[in-house]
């Protein structure tokens, strides 16, 4: 028994010594630290925020197809789509000339880039579509292309190009993956959740694709007049005024034809509009030198288009009702003029002074205002 009592202890000893270290952390969980660090200078959660789009039915049943989206890249996406250190100066960023509260346009004639410099053309509000994902681009059948010339076919050929002009980030991709890795702080953690691989210029690029192309606007007054009605626009939506419901009718006879009575996907992805006789910018005839393609631009899509003025590939109309005038009475007719703005072989739609004032009336029935404060897309920075 006297030899026992010695063992005994030990034992015992040993167990409460064991139960002492259990106690402590044995394990460290990098991906948590990185977002601790991370969180310090990003508003954030550390579950990624839910990027899928549900669309009212009436787009479903209509051939409009959901974007598929992973809610860890469209995350980091957001993050580079709001940082200003991609920018050869640091002083912009992709959201510089896409403002949320602006449906993603930047309310200038031409956007401001770095050192003072200036774009030629107009920024195109990337909340114009019920969907960048399922509208643009060449990842589906009716695709259409970037920019006014639609020289881009996805997100990143258009991300590419931004990065690289002069006149907007002048950023070679090679230094703005170095950006990236220079400020590790937040990069690393969103990097880990979405890209295990690390940071290159794929997946950079990839990242920005995804946060854009789940990009979409379909919670306007109108979208719920169509989803009632089951996409007939001809008839009367009961949660428009008369007198909307008086512009909607004349869209629907006079603009359709190009923007399409869903005013999303435009039904004619580029035209001359008769803008000028004389265009100092070419357009599409810029990038492939045809006289046919002088003065042919893209052909936005309405969604938001209250809140993106000013317009045209110039933004030389202030206004919507500028916009309006223009097809009343101020189609130039030039060579390349679109069969779709003449009247009987002349330039014009016959649309009339008193049709100004219901069309407006019916262009701000558009409006979405949830994606205006949608957390998703605000910047992320604190």
């Amino acid at each position: 028994m006297k030899f026992m009592m010695p063992f005994v202890f030990l034992i015992a000893l040993f167990t409460l010594s064991s139960c002492e270290k259990s106690t402590e952390p044995v394990t460290i969980n990098p991906f948590h630290d990185a977002f601790v660090e991370a969180s310090k200078h990003l508003n954030i959660e550390e579950k990624a925020l839910d990027y899928t789009a549900t669309f009212p039915s009436y787009l479903k049943e209509n051939g409009f197809i959901e974007p598929k989206t992973d809610n860890e890249k469209a995350t980091l996406g957001r993050v580079l789509f709001y940082d200003k250190n991609l920018s050869r100066t640091k002083e912009v960023s992709c959201a510089s000339c896409h403002l949320q509260e602006k449906a993603f346009a930047d309310g200038k004639k031409v956007s401001d880039g770095v050192s003072g410099r200036q774009t030629t053309r107009n920024s195109i509000g990337l909340g114009s579509a019920v969907s960048i994902g399922s509208s643009y681009g060449s990842s589906n059948f009716f695709g259409i292309g970037f920019f006014w010339d639609d020289r881009a076919h996805s997100v990143v050929e258009q991300s590419r190009a931004s990065f690289s002009n002069s006149s907007e980030m002048d950023m070679d991709i090679d230094l703005v993956v170095e950006r990236v890795k220079e400020n590790q702080a937040y990069y690393k953690w969103l990097f880990m959740e979405a890209y295990p691989d690390g940071i290159n210029e794929t997946n950079i690029l990839d990242a920005i694709q995804q946060f854009v192309n789940s990009m979409g606007s379909f919670h306007s007054r109108f979208d719920a007049g169509m989803n009632a009605n089951k996409a007939n626009a001809n008839v009367n939506f009961v949660n428009f005024s008369d007198f909307e419901n008086q512009g909607k009718a004349i869209f629907v006879e006079k603009c359709a034809s190009c923007h399409s009575k869903f005013a999303a996907r435009s039904q004619v992805p580029m035209a001359n509009n008769g803008l000028y006789l004389y265009y100092e910018d070419n357009g599409k005839g810029s990038l492939t030198h045809k006289t046919k393609d002088i003065g042919v631009f893209k052909v936005p899509a309405l969604r938001n288009v209250a809140l993106t003025a000013p317009y045209m590939h110039d933004g030389s109309l202030a206004t919507l009702e500028d916009v309006v005038d223009h097809y009343i009475n101020g189609i130039k007719n030039h060579d390349n003029l679109s069969g779709l703005l003449k009247t009987d072989g002349q330039p014009g739609l016959g649309l009339t002074a008193a049709d100004k004032a219901p069309l407006v009336a019916f262009l701000k029935t558009l409006t979405d205002e949830t994606l205006l404060v949608d957390e998703r897309y605000s910047d992320p920075f604190k």
